[in-house]
Order: C-alpha cells, then structure tokens, then sequence
C-alpha cells in the first residue's frame, strides 16, 4: 500500500517508549497514523537526512547540494558511558542531535577549531569581546 501524506499533523511515543507514532492526512483527506516500532523509528531518522540531500540534489541540479540544518545552539557534556563528550546541536525549532564524541575525535576537532579563522565580525572589532569563546547559544 502505498501512502502520499498531504500533511504532518501530530507526532507522540507510546508511554513505554517502544513506539513512535506519526499521524498523517493522506492525499486523500484521511487520517492516517503510522507506528514505528522504536529500532525503525532510529533507522527512519538516521536516514532522512541523506535523503533530504539526495533530493535537494535532484530538486537544482547541482551535486554539491546538501541539505543543511542551521545550528541554533549546542551543548558539550561529559559522557557517562566513555572517555569521550556528548555534543549536542540544536535548530532554533527544537529538532536536536546528540553525538559521542570518542577523546581521538575531540582532539582533533579541537586542532581543527583551534587553526580556523576568525569569522569577519571579530577580525575587524577592536572589543575585547571579541576573542571570548562561542557561547551556548549562536545568533
């Protein structure tokens, strides 16, 4: 059976957390609600973004298209479960992604970070504000 959603209305998980719920108006004008168990649910998400890409792609014609998420915040935090961090990315519309970062990546994202240029805005201002490192919250 094929599906065409119209529109996203609402989207839950069941109280035990095994299942996502997401609940369409199909092309037709009915209700439609689809549950993932939680395993395809994690694959579905892992996967959108490549596919967001890949259409982008098709959509203008030009290979180097990415579809890009605009980072609104993030958050670095110690993990629990590893030597690494836990860094998390936020879109001002609450969609957020968490990533382990295992200690060898850390170190070289931080070598990385460290040998970028200043963006334009602190290159060019006297302030000693300037040089301060990124908050958690970007504008």
């Amino acid at each position: 059976m094929k599906i065409s959603s119209a529109e996203l209305t609402t989207c839950g998980v069941a109280e035990d957390g095994r299942t996502v719920r997401l609940d369409l108006i199909d092309a037709n004008g009915t209700a439609v609600s689809l549950h993932l168990p939680f395993t395809q649910a994690q694959a579905v998400a892992m996967t959108l973004p490549s596919l967001l890409t890949q259409a982008l792609r098709a959509l203008t014609g030009k290979p180097s298209s990415r579809y890009v998420f605009q980072l609104d915040n993030w958050a670095v935090e110690q993990s629990e479960n590893s030597d690494g961090l836990l860094l998390t990315l936020a879109t001002e519309d609450g969609f957020q992604v968490s990533f382990g970062v295992p200690a060898e990546a850390c170190e070289g994202l931080g070598r990385t970070l460290a040998c970028a240029p200043a963006p334009q805005a602190d290159r060019d201002s006297d302030d000693d504000e300037a040089s301060t490192p990124l908050s958690a919250r970007l504008n």
